[in-house]
């Protein structure tokens, strides 16, 4: 039994911080399939960045740069890594608790002067300071600069874009898109209309993540309904140096409005992220990135409160393996 690869972010307040199993083959994709044996060990992951999957764009730093941030639509806050900050001489603002998969903690923040990203430009945002190491990325760019935003995640060509909400500036929108609505929750997009193995549940798209978590709430209700996957454990590190002990496991159907995805690792915990959104006693899913790399084009438009997934052309692709479009239902 290969050892799983886990990429896991922080979800709320910070921003992601990439997890990964030591010596671990490559992530295991939301296509494939694998068998979960329950007497295989626990796999401990540590902070890695060499294993990182997720989305950047090119940031501006008063005028400086470009670097790399990872684009994190579960986090509230743009961070920066502590070598960056240092290297440009930022001041030091004040000290802010983050909220982590594994808890509290504290961090001092830094006052950027302008960060410029694309055509935008934002002026003095106030960036918790983590390490550079541990973040696998010089920073990561959070809803305190997405929250007008669309962001146009296009895995195809490899390309990330970041326009203004579709409310000001209509977009073209490909036949074969599918639109699925969202309601707002403290910053977050939470779809509409979703199920896991058919019972309903709160799903979040964290770009941060590479691998999806669900909460204990969702397991459970899985088990209750004899709908749960095998799952194995794994304990997790995160970039705050806490432990976090959860069980993985492939989800069979994943459906948001008229999408269908099959097969979705997920890990599932009792990570503080849905404790502060309010969502730990529902069924839950932060939906990582891994997941989203199916389709060919995911756009999360915040301004106007939805989603749209362009689907890959199922011509070329294996029945049981791609993100099917449902027919509606009534």
């Amino acid at each position: 039994m290969a050892r799983l690869r886990v990429l896991l972010g922080i979800a709320l307040g910070l921003g992601c911080a990439p997890l990964a199993a030591r010596d671990a083959p490559p992530p295991i994709p939301a296509a494939d399939p694998v068998t979960l044996d329950p007497t295989v060990p626990p796999a401990l992951v540590q902070a890695g960045p060499s294993l990182d999957q997720r989305v950047t764009i090119p940031i501006h730093i008063d005028g400086k740069g470009p670097w790399n941030f990872i684009i994190d639509t579960g986090s509230q806050r743009t961070v920066i890594a502590r070598d960056l900050a240092e290297r440009l001489a930022l001041p030091t603002r004040s000290t802010v608790t983050i909220i982590s998969m594994t808890g509290r903690s504290q961090a001092t923040t830094v006052a950027v002067p302008r960060l410029g990203f694309g055509d935008d430009m934002l002026d003095d945002i106030e960036a918790p300071v983590l390490e550079g190491d541990d973040l696998g990325a010089p920073g990561l760019l959070g809803l305190d600069s997405l929250h007008a935003k669309r962001v146009l995640l296009n895995f195809r060509t490899g390309r990330m874009e970041i326009s203004d909400s579709s409310t000001r500036h209509p977009v073209a929108v490909d036949p074969d898109t599918i639109v699925v609505q969202a309601r707002r929750r403290r910053g977050q997009l939470i779809l509409l209309d979703s199920e896991v193995n058919g019972m309903r549940v709160a799903i979040i798209l964290d770009t941060g993540t590479n691998f999806s978590v669900g909460n204990l709430a969702l397991r459970d209700r899985l088990i209750a309904k004899k709908r749960a996957p095998a799952m194995i454990e794994a304990s997790l590190i995160s970039v705050t140096g806490g432990q976090l002990t959860g069980q993985v496991g492939r989800i069979k159907s994943v459906r948001m409005g008229r999408v269908n995805m099959i097969d979705v690792p997920v890990l599932f915990a009792d990570a503080s992220p849905f404790v502060e959104l309010g969502m730990q006693d529902k069924p839950a899913l932060l939906l990582g990135i891994s997941a989203l790399r199916i389709f060919d084009r995911v756009a999360i438009d915040f301004g106007r409160g939805k989603v749209d997934f362009l689907l890959s052309d199922t011509g070329a692709l294996d029945r049981t393996r791609f993100a099917a479009k449902d027919n509606p239902r009534g």
